[in-house]
């Protein structure tokens, strides 16, 4: 190995431990959120949600609140694993990667659209 391949080497494991760190938190959080509005039976995450947040507005959420949240969890996470395990950014040598996976994501986007589209469509019409 040589001398000058170890800083970089280095700095590719902080920016993993960084993405792992913060992708479990952000899937922490979610967990934490959807077991808020189930009340959960588990005496453990009972106990700290009481703890950081009041048991009547933990009884109050509404699910549309509860399903925001969780998407805008998995866009965060979406962010990490592109940004510290996958290594894309706005630079100019990423932006044919970072333009494939928009154009990836748009047609995804549009066939799942669709596919619900049509399937309620056929649902009403039943």
């Amino acid at each position: 190995m040589h001398s000058a391949d170890h800083p970089q080497k280095q700095a590719s494991y902080v920016s993993y431990l960084i993405g792992f760190s913060l992708a479990l938190g952000l899937s922490l959080l979610a967990f934490l959120l959807v077991c808020a509005a189930a009340a959960s039976p588990v005496p453990v995450l009972h106990a700290l949600l009481t703890f950081l947040f009041d048991e009547q507005v933990l009884q109050t959420l509404p699910h549309a609140l509860i399903k925001l949240g969780v998407l805008i969890f998995a866009l965060l996470q979406g962010y990490v694993h592109l940004r510290y395990f996958l290594h894309l950014d706005f630079s100019l040598h990423q932006r044919l990667n970072l333009q494939t996976i928009c154009f990836t994501l748009a047609i995804i986007f549009i066939l799942a659209s669709g596919t619900l589209w049509i399937m309620q469509d056929l649902n009403q019409q039943m």
